[in-house]
């Protein structure tokens, strides 16, 4: 799970960083992205006109990078929309509607809607209205990919979670027999009481966490990136919790053996 979100999520900042800086290097981008809105024309007007990314000899290539970048952004959410189906097997149903809404009926949608759109442009104030857009008003990188993969990551933990607490009373009872057979279970019984601890503290570390996630919206980039971190920080320590009540499994079944 680290390594495919870091991956993910450094490609994806990376990514979104290099379009925004596009776009705020075009006449006037730089007021619209603080905020949030377009730049008028009585702005662009007092604007150098040399900037090279607008110049018409350039304007090709800006367009080819932005139509680029949106191609990019659609393969990113098909990939989002696979990783959110049926293959993610421990998904709760609710989980799994949330984000494919959001991924195939949001964000999708929306982003292909641009692509003719910059397709069509003609001047620097188009290209750079359809480049803020896909940049700040879908944030599929920063927000989209992490929501997606750290939502599958929480359900899958709960999910193994609840396979733990349901083979606790079986542990318990082959602990009992072995026992009353007259072996020592000493170190059987320690395990036991840690892999229950571990149990539990993952449960406490991923309770909530797919929810808190869910709950973020591309309009509450860059500010709910803590969010994330926070998520990603508790899944990680529930997996490593879980790694060890494994662990502990393994022991108990080696020492009743």
């Amino acid at each position: 799970m680290t390594r495919t979100f870091t991956t993910r999520l450094s490609a994806g900042a990376l990514a979104a960083g290099l379009v925004a800086g596009m776009v705020a290097a075009v006449p006037g981008a730089a007021s619209a992205a603080t905020s949030g809105t377009v730049t008028t024309a009585s702005t662009a007007t007092t604007a150098p006109v040399s900037n090279p990314l607008c110049a018409p000899a350039l304007f090709s290539a800006a367009q080819q990078r932005v139509e680029a970048a949106l191609s990019g952004r659609v393969t990113a959410l098909d990939a989002l929309a696979a990783a959110a189906g049926n293959g993610a097997n421990h998904l709760t149903t609710g989980d799994r509607q949330t984000l494919q809404h959001s991924i195939t009926t949001v964000e999708l949608p929306g982003i292909e809607a641009l692509e003719p759109q910059a397709q069509q442009a003609t001047t620097c104030r188009q290209l750079r209205t359809v480049a803020h857009a896909m940049v700040f008003n879908f944030r599929v990188y920063v927000v989209m990919t992490p929501q997606t993969h750290l939502t599958i990551v929480a359900d899958d933990e709960s999910y193994v979670e609840g396979v733990f607490a349901t083979l606790e009373s079986t542990i318990s009872q082959a602990i009992a027999g072995a026992q009353a057979q007259g072996k020592d279970v000493t170190a059987a019984q320690t395990a036991f009481s840690d892999l229950q601890d571990q149990v539990t503290s993952a449960q406490g570390l991923t309770a909530g966490q797919a929810a808190t996630v869910l709950a973020q919206t591309p309009a509450g980039a860059p500010g709910n990136w803590q969010a994330f971190l926070g998520a990603r920080t508790n899944l990680q320590n529930a997996r490593n919790d879980l790694r060890t009540a494994y662990h502990d499994a393994q022991q108990i079944r080696a020492d009743l053996q």
